[in-house]
């Protein structure tokens, strides 16, 4: 399986579905996605370091959802967004995920958090899938 994923409006907040072959390939498309939603956001203002994101929760779910706010804190306080993931290994509750990075020209402003109402995480025969709402 080829991993995606799209953005849906959803009652004033947006989900994102993320389908994956497997666990670290799901967090590593969740990365790809939110990189290039705030890039968008933000503005590219060139390539900026790359650096690897190191996370641990309790869980699939909440370290989905953890690693997905350290993303906008990032953005927001360093002006830093993801870029190409260069490599990605997790764990039930911890990954890490080496990327590229993209300097912005400012804070992005529509995505505030990832949140963990209506959060599903799935695995199955065919893959890894999920879906989490993003404050905006």
């Amino acid at each position: 399986m080829t991993a995606k994923h799209e953005f849906v409006d959803h009652v004033s907040e947006l989900a994102l579905r993320i389908e994956a072959s497997s666990w670290a390939d799901l967090l590593a498309e969740a990365v790809r996605a939110i990189g290039a939603e705030l890039t968008r956001e933000g503005g590219p203002a060139g390539a900026a370091a790359a650096r690897a994101i190191e996370v641990e929760s309790v869980d699939r779910e909440a370290l989905l959802v953890d690693l997905i706010n350290d993303l906008i804190f990032l953005a927001e306080t360093e002006r830093w967004a993801p870029g190409a993931v260069e490599q990605a290994e997790a764990t039930e509750g911890r990954a890490r995920i080496q990327c590229a990075g993209v300097a912005l020209g400012g804070p992005p402003s529509r995505i505030k958090a990832a949140t963990l109402h209506g959060l599903s995480v799935r695995a199955g025969g065919a893959g890894t899938t999920a879906e989490v709402i993003l404050d905006v």
